[in-house]
């Protein structure tokens, strides 16, 4: 969505949550309304509102995320997205105990990564909260910058990891990253070009039923416990996945 087409209001409190959300301490409201660059009664105004809707709240002087923010993220794992999300990764777990499985979503700044079983906890559904995945290394990572069309997150992504930074001891150049995403995009599935002689990381993009990018599944595993076959297999396995996810 294009900036002029938001409510500026919203947008403030949203800026307002976020910036609590990084201050274990809390925060005074003057304090608040100074990272947020907002006139004090403006701030206040704001804060006043998300109190009373439990997104915020008020502890000896200081502001905190509210519960409300709390029981919204417990329940967002709760819907059905999820749920099927839970249970891909049951079965891929099931197949490949060694294997390190995970389950992430487009975010504000990149790809996030929402659920993962270890092979060293198997069957075990651990939720994250929204852990960011480097874009460049990673094969979920680089299935983001594959599928994300929204301008605005790949500015805000490029920003947080600067390609002259992150990237460049990776690829040499942005043109031969876009090769690969270009591969990426024709196959729908990438296998990690790096360590390759150590793990095997291979994700694939889920998209909804309008076309949308939604997500990505991926496993990450030693290559000396498997021969190429297996991994062959895992690809098959996750293409299905991905094709079955709606």
């Amino acid at each position: 969505m294009a900036n002029n087409d938001m409510v500026g209001s919203v947008v403030k409190a949203m800026a307002l949550i976020k910036i609590v959300s990084s201050a274990p301490g809390g925060m005074r409201m003057s304090e608040l309304a100074a990272a947020a660059n907002l006139k004090t009664v403006t701030c206040f105004n704001l804060v006043r509102t998300l109190v009373a809707g439990g997104f915020l709240e008020k502890i000896n002087g200081r502001l905190y995320v509210g519960s409300e923010i709390t029981r919204l993220s417990a329940n967002r794992f709760q819907t059905d997205f999820f749920r099927k999300a839970e249970a891909v990764l049951l079965k891929l777990n099931r197949s490949w105990p060694q294997a390190t499985a995970i389950f992430a979503v487009p975010g504000a700044d990149g790809m996030e990564q929402t659920h993962r079983i270890s092979f060293d906890h198997p069957g075990v559904i651990q939720r994250l909260n929204n852990e960011p995945i480097p874009p460049y290394a990673s094969a979920a990572g680089l299935l983001g910058l594959t599928f994300i069309q929204d301008a605005d997150i790949l500015l805000r992504l490029e920003e947080k990891f600067p390609f002259a930074e992150f990237g460049i001891n990776l690829w040499k150049s942005r043109n031969e990253l876009e090769r690969f995403l270009q591969k990426c995009r024709e196959e729908r599935l990438v296998v990690a070009p790096f360590e390759v002689d150590v793990l095997h990381r291979v994700s694939v993009p889920v998209f909804d039923r309008s076309g949308k990018f939604t997500a990505v599944i991926g496993l990450s595993c030693p290559v000396r416990d498997f021969k190429e076959s297996d991994f062959l297999e895992m690809h098959c396995a996750l293409k299905k996945a991905a094709e079955n996810f709606n």
